[in-house]
């Protein structure tokens, strides 16, 4: 999977350096130079072209199965309606488009988007899921009913044995790995709900002891990850 990131502001160099660290090709497009060369080291390709001329679009592989391209200009009306309509009518198949209220979202949709998002409604999602998942250090659904959650250790789990403490057997969660140790600033992204992270161990043994200060990576049912969270008053 490869992305196309238009726009290289706040947002848009936040989601490309994001990208690029979870191992995607990304490539970076922007009309300006300043922004470009700023992220240049950080991304497989960061490119200067005007987005809203079909010749500069025309020299990118856009329209590949494996391609999404991401309209990240949001302020800009005009222009993003332009690159959206010539990235439609250039059949590109995944197409994302940003906007930033609904007004622009209904004229995107008249173009025949449908993959349309507004950054204020992601991070307010972040925020509700941060307040309302009490005890998990960070929630990352993977469908309707399962997720992967940081878990702070039970205080009476120290010194203990992973074998010893039934996580599977009598909390039906699984355990990824656990992270461990002094958490790292990450100067490289703009997101301002980013928080650092620590480090994280090997695959986890059955002998592996548990430490003060870890934080377990489990994956389980949304309504079994709450139980223990609420079980342990983490």
């Amino acid at each position: 999977m490869k992305f196309v990131i238009i726009g290289c502001g706040q947002f848009g160099r936040a989601l490309a350096i994001n990208l690029t660290a979870l191992g995607y090709e990304v490539t970076v497009l922007d009309s300006q130079e300043a922004p470009i060369n700023a992220i240049k080291d950080s991304v497989a390709y960061a490119l200067i072209g005007d987005a809203t001329d079909p010749r500069v679009l025309g020299k990118l592989e856009l329209v590949s199965d494996d391609t999404y391209v991401i309209v990240a200009v949001g302020e800009n009306y005009e222009r993003n309606l332009m690159i959206t309509a010539q990235l439609r009518e250039m059949g590109v198949k995944n197409l994302l488009a940003r906007s930033v209220n609904e007004l622009q979202t209904k004229m995107l949709k008249l173009i025949g988007v449908t993959d349309i998002f507004r950054v204020e409604d992601v991070a307010a999602r972040q925020l509700t899921q941060r307040f309302t998942a009490e005890g998990l250090v960070r929630l990352r659904k993977l469908d309707e009913t399962h997720s992967l959650a940081d878990i702070p250790l039970p205080a009476e789990w120290v010194g203990k044995k992973l074998s010893e403490v039934g996580l599977r057997a009598d909390y039906r969660l699984n355990l990824l790995t656990v992270r461990r140790g002094k958490a790292k600033e990450d100067t490289t992204t703009d997101d301002v709900f980013a928080e650092p992270e620590q480090p994280v161990i090997d695959t986890p043994e059955a002998g592996m002891q548990f430490q003060e200060g870890d934080v377990l990576v489990l994956f389980g049912k949304d309504s079994d990850l709450q139980k223990f969270a609420a079980k342990f008053k983490l």
